[in-house]
């Protein structure tokens, strides 16, 4: 039988041995109990690294409805040499196992595994030549079905990456509209992932780019208001938005910057080409 949550083997016979102290306890909570509660903390806590830990080490089987949805949805992948494929649906596997991801409405949620597929898939390609694919310790991924406000950015918008917390925030909204139409939507799942991964991979030396939004039309027919209003934002950075239509408009932006594809060309693909 393969194991896909080493965390969930391990905090079955803890939560027995809990329960079993607070039945022999009879009315008195017995101070024993603080162990295995201890023990259940650190495995919640922890349970991202434990997991991704175990899978690196005993893989499962790619889950098919995961590839069904890569093939139909998903070019990038569709693109891919069938041993490169094999390394996405590895990495794809670690990823979503190794990160915790969560819906938030009235209460976090479970998402479901297509969604943690389709967010990740964009992470997994811009790093399928880095050997940090996890990017860091950006370890959350919440996701809001519409745009949202936070404490940080307390107005609707689309994304956001605090790279300090290790927490990528996505609108659902956005990120299936860019999927499916990403001729009319900006996609912001790039661009999270162009944040977190700017933020925490250091010595890094990114090509310069242009500083206005002519050559960014140019490529992606996305306008500065375009792309401001699709994320919520008044001002944005240019390096994550450069970076995204690498990723998202592949063939117009080496014909536009071909040298600056280049440059990224070799910090993303390093270990592939």
């Amino acid at each position: 039988m393969k194991i896909y949550s080493i965390s969930k083997v391990l905090a079955f016979p803890i939560i027995l041995i809990a329960v079993a102290i607070l039945y022999f306890s009879h009315q008195s909570i017995s101070v024993f109990i603080i162990i295995p509660v201890a023990m259940l903390v650190a495995l919640y806590t922890f349970h991202g690294i434990l997991d991704h830990w175990w899978l690196s080490r005993y893989p499962v089987p790619f889950d098919p409805r995961l590839r069904d949805w890569l093939n139909n949805h998903f070019k990038p992948y569709q693109q891919l040499h069938e041993s490169d494929r094999s390394k996405f649906e590895y990495r794809m596997t670690l990823y979503i196992e190794g990160r915790l991801f969560s819906s938030v409405g009235s209460e976090l949620r479970d998402v479901p595994e297509d969604i943690k597929c389709m967010v990740a898939a964009h992470g997994i390609e811009m790093c399928l030549g880095i050997d940090d694919y996890l990017i860091g310790d950006m370890d959350r991924i919440y996701l809001y079905k519409h745009p949202f406000p936070t404490p940080d950015f307390p107005f609707l918008h689309t994304v956001e990456t605090n790279i300090e917390d290790g927490v990528i925030i996505l609108s659902l909204e956005q990120l299936t509209n860019a999927v499916i139409s990403p001729e009319t939507h900006y996609n912001i799942g790039y661009h999270a992932y162009a944040e977190a991964f700017i933020g925490t991979q250091k010595g890094i030396i990114y090509p310069s780019v242009p500083d206005g939004f002519e050559e960014v039309n140019r490529i992606s027919g996305f306008t500065r208001d375009t792309i401001l209003q699709q994320t919520g934002f008044e001002n944005i950075a240019i390096l994550p938005i450069h970076i995204t239509l690498f990723f998202s408009h592949p063939i117009t932006y080496k014909e536009v910057l071909p040298e600056q594809f280049k440059a990224f060309s070799k910090i993303f693909y390093k270990n592939n080409h």
